[in-house]
């Protein structure tokens, strides 16, 4: 016999065999189960477990695990874990995994409040166990799939909220008893985030627990959004503007041609696309959170707007046109006017920054663009500066340009070409603001539009046709500048050149981007239609035309098709009299 077969170890922490653990696991399997009100406490089947018996011990996880305990078995198991907690050491992770895993919050409060002892403690005394009980703790803000009624709109009833508040409780203190539990927590919260395709409910549910966590514990803020944004971005990106558009429609349709009983029913308020009813819950959930932490009277809500800033540019600012979740920006910004000047003058900084790519600073442009359009909270004194900067740039860089080079591609002045047509943009869509009396056009006048218009770059020939026809008509309609002449005849070099098999096409628009477009999603949208603005034309101009397009019903952007045509590429070869149709006082795509 081998000296390691013949070394008797007298230690009470024995190395435990694999083997043996092996073969105590699967005799467990076909014994008869005893009764927890037998004889065989805890104490006793960790004593023979740290003796290298291990039979009894893979018998009662086994009956942990399989058996629907009633609440007096449950609640003597909880007790007698307490009682030798010392005895649970890390060789024994497999009878605590398993008895954390045991669904304490449905129990009766006696057990609730015992299990909650048994917790504490034992995560005090032994934290390599934090990481499974933190984890253990967070799955349980995870609804059931079947329990959408007790979560209406992913908020939960008073019963659950009760049980819940029990789990708010073991966290809270964990945070002020374990140094370490704040980084565990974190981490469990990203692991254990829903699948972004989970049931609406369920996503909702999940992120009212996160922000109840943030509720006494807000230095995880910006940890915590950083995660959630990032989540939900993937469910944003899923949920397409035309997909949600063509699923209300649809809807509406199939309503019109079949009888009621035979079209799945929603709710008024309901998206009809799957992923953009989760949104429209999760982003509710944010507003109300940014609402509750940004309107208080403390200094509080400028660390938590530092902290949403860090966390949007980050997450939202780099990813590539998102259609609803940067709303959570816009919002914030609404709250406190100095939000506002503070996002504009960070983004500004950026656009002005050689270092940074090119592609950055053109979003940067778009998203200073589009809340200078939409933002009613936005003042006016704010605007006319953006503007007067925008243009100093623009002159500035003309000025610069050495019209001898003859690459004048977008790619080449892309960060010029994104802030003239912002320029152009912001001009028209505000049109009715900025040529209400005398003063107004002398701000304008001074903006010496025409210098950026007729330069060699020539930007109106990259803009979007919608944007360069709108102002045009704006300029036109108060004297600005005159830019039709070069419309027609940007028009008539965009046309395609056709040699015999081979058609050479021009270079196509700015890919333009404007974060700020009409909300689409219903419940939510009641925190942003207050302060949102739609477009308006100024009354120098005509009335258009009446739109005979279908439009959209339940968005806050019912009538609003200011760009709706930037969501499709220009035909750059369709014939001349379809690529433009001027009017002087018409602006296609403005219509209200």
């Amino acid at each position: 016999m081998s000296i390691i077969s013949e070394r008797t170890i007298t230690s009470i922490l024995k190395e435990h065999s694999s083997i043996s653990r092996d073969r105590a696991r699967l005799e467990a399997h076909n014994k008869v189960r005893f009764s927890l009100t037998s004889q065989k406490t805890v104490q006793d089947v960790l004593t023979k477990a740290i003796d290298g018996n291990f039979a009894d011990y893979e018998e009662y996880i086994t009956m942990m695990r399989t058996s629907a305990l009633p609440d007096e078995a449950f609640l003597n198991t909880v007790r007698q874990s307490k009682e030798c907690i010392h005895l649970l050491r890390p060789q024994f992770m497999g009878f605590v995994e398993t008895l954390l895993s045991l669904n304490w919050t449905k129990r009766s409060a006696e057990i609730r409040e015992e299990f909650k002892a048994f917790l504490l403690e034992l995560l005090v005394t032994h934290n390599k166990y934090a990481r499974i009980g933190i984890d253990k703790l967070v799955s349980t803000w995870i609804p059931e799939e079947s329990a959408a009624a007790s979560w209406p709109l992913g908020a939960p009833n008073e019963e659950i909220r009760e049980r819940l508040s029990d789990v708010h409780e073991v966290m809270a203190k964990l945070v002020e008893l374990i140094p370490m539990a704040s980084s565990v927590i974190i981490r469990a919260i990203d692991t254990l985030f829903p699948y972004f395709r989970r049931s609406a409910h369920i996503l909702g549910g999940y992120l009212h627990n996160v922000f109840w966590l943030l509720s006494y514990q807000p230095v995880f803020t910006e940890d915590v959004l950083r995660i959630v944004l990032t989540r939900l971005l993937k469910v944003d990106v899923n949920a397409p503007r035309n997909e949600i558009e063509d699923a209300e429609l649809e809807d509406e349709d199939m309503e019109n041609l079949f009888e009621m009983e035979d079209v799945k029913s929603f709710r008024e308020d309901e998206m009809r696309n799957s992923l953009a009813e989760s949104l429209d819950i999760c982003l509710g959930k944010i507003f109300e959170f940014l609402q509750r932490e940004l309107t208080k009277t403390s200094r509080t809500p400028e660390r938590t707007f530092k902290s949403i800033m860090n966390v949007f540019e980050a997450v939202i600012l780099p990813a590539h046109n998102p259609h609803h979740i940067q709303f959570f920006i816009f919002y914030s910004m609404s709250l406190r006017p100095a939000f506002v000047q503070h996002f504009v003058n960070t983004l500004w900084t950026k656009v002005c920054n050689p270092n940074v790519a090119p592609a950055m600073r053109q979003v940067c442009v778009y998203y200073i663009a589009s809340l200078l359009a939409r933002a009613k909270f936005l003042p006016m004194d704010l605007l006319r500066q953006m503007l007067k900067e925008l243009c100093s740039w623009a002159h500035q860089y003309i000025s610069r340009y050495d019209s001898s080079h003859s690459d004048t591609s977008i790619r080449a002045h892309g960060v010029f070409f994104a802030i003239c047509q912002a320029v152009f943009y912001v001009i028209a869509f505000r049109s009715r603001d900025l040529t209400s009396d005398k003063d107004d056009l002398i701000f304008l006048q001074s903006l010496h539009l025409s210098a950026i218009v007729t330069s060699p770059l020539n930007p109106l020939r990259v803009c979007l046709p919608t944007i360069a026809t709108a102002f045009a008509g704006v300029t036109r309609a108060h004297q600005l500048t005159y830019c039709h002449t070069i419309l027609e005849r940007n028009a008539r070099k965009k046309l395609a050149t056709v040699y015999m098999s081979d058609v050479e096409m021009p270079e196509e628009c700015l890919d333009t981007f404007f974060p700020f477009d009409p909300f689409l999603l219903k419940k939510s949208s009641s925190y942003i239609e207050r302060i949102y603005l739609k477009y308006q034309a100024s009354e120098a101009e005509e009335k258009p035309e009446e739109d005979s397009t279908r439009k959209r019903k339940d968005t806050i952007g019912d009538d609003d098709d200011f760009i709706a045509e930037k969501r499709l590429k220009a035909d750059l070869a369709r014939s001349h009299e379809r690529e433009l149709q001027f009017s002087y006082s018409i602006s296609p795509g403005f219509h209200t």
